[in-house]
């Protein structure tokens, strides 16, 4: 929920920009650019302070503007997507690819949008394109990966996170897809170097200790699924974790199995 501070300053910009209906004489009305300015600026003050939800307001005001362009409805769609609104954040970067037909940041954060609503063979192609033209962006790497894991195409899965990995070395979520992606292929030596300790890092989040525990099972008899660290899980939980990730290791085909493992866009 929006804090008391955003708040006002999201109703002062909008009484702002509605008063200009009203305009005397002597105080003429700001152009269509000079509110876009406004707005896009008190969006993005709005956003620095982590109001993702009322930024978007924000930014939606200022992509009705005349004087709009990219980066009101990229901008857009970037704050949707960090504030959960996917949908939303799809058709704002439908927009800006409309606009930029070859701006890979749009590419990204339109293909990051269609991962997460289920659309992977949409999503390939233009996660695709924003990794090749951004050849140091981890996070391009890491989606593109998570796409191609959801269709099955586990080479090229593994070589995405690989490189997501080499980009972001200290990354926890990049090595943890990169561990899965070893253990998919059947390359458990690896697999299980790249998993090693992740589990007990001081920044590992439930979801890293629990590709570690997938990881850990799909070695089969090379793995230690009992000594993985999950923090606020009870052992049902647990079992059923290990029940889930025997499961996937069951099945016979990798790409099957990369499905199954329903690997995600991340953050």
């Amino acid at each position: 929920m929006p804090s008391i501070s955003t708040r006002c300053i999201l109703l002062a910009s909008l009484a702002l920009l509605g008063a200009c209906s009203n305009h005397s004489p002597s105080a003429p009305a700001p152009d269509g650019d000079e509110a876009y300015q406004r707005l896009m600026k008190l969006a993005g003050d709005v956003e620095s302070r982590g109001d993702r939800g009322t930024a978007a307001t924000l930014y939606q005001r200022a992509a009705e503007q005349p004087g709009a362009g990219f980066e009101a409805w990229q901008r857009l769609g970037q704050a949707r997507l960090e504030s959960g609104n996917i949908q939303g954040a799809e058709a704002a970067y439908q927009k800006a690819v409309a606009l930029e037909p070859d701006n890979p940041v749009a590419l990204l954060g339109l293909g990051t949008a269609q991962l997460r609503l289920g659309y992977p063979e949409r999503a390939q192609p233009l996660l695709e394109s924003a990794a090749r033209q951004l050849p140091n962006d981890a996070q391009a790497f890491a989606r593109l990966g998570a796409a191609e894991a959801q269709l099955g195409n586990v080479t090229a899965m593994q070589k995405a996170f690989a490189t997501a990995r080499r980009l972001a070395p200290n990354d926890l979520d990049a090595r943890s897809n990169l561990a899965l992606a070893y253990a998919l292929n059947g390359d458990t030596g690896n697999a299980l170097r790249e998993i090693a300790g992740i589990d007990r890092a001081p920044t590992a989040q439930l979801r890293h200790q629990r590709n570690a525990l997938l990881v850990q099972v799909l070695a089969g008899a090379q793995g230690k699924p009992a000594s993985v660290q999950l923090d606020s899980t009870s052992a049902t939980q647990r079992q059923a974790l290990i029940a889930e990730a025997q499961r996937i290791a069951a099945i016979g085909d990798p790409a099957e199995r990369a499905r199954a493992l329903g690997l995600s866009a991340g953050r």
